[in-house]
């Protein structure tokens, strides 16, 4: 994305990132782990408290904001 101001150009980086799970876009992720293979992913908080629950194979590994 690109604003022009006064003969200036500034380019604005946009985040974005989708919950792997029900692939939606959220302001806040949780990088997880919770399924063999043992694979990072960003999930949403309603996600992250279904595949938690009772999962052996669950690892927390940090929040990610917009």
């Amino acid at each position: 994305m690109c604003i022009f101001i006064e003969n200036h150009t500034v380019t604005i980086k946009l985040r974005i990132k989708h919950c792997d799970i029900c692939q939606k876009d959220f302001d806040t992720l949780f990088r997880i782990q919770y399924k063999l293979p043992k694979k990072w992913v960003f999930v949403c908080e309603d996600c992250l408290l279904k595949v938690k629950k009772d999962n052996p194979l669950y690892r927390y590994g940090g929040t990610w904001k917009r």
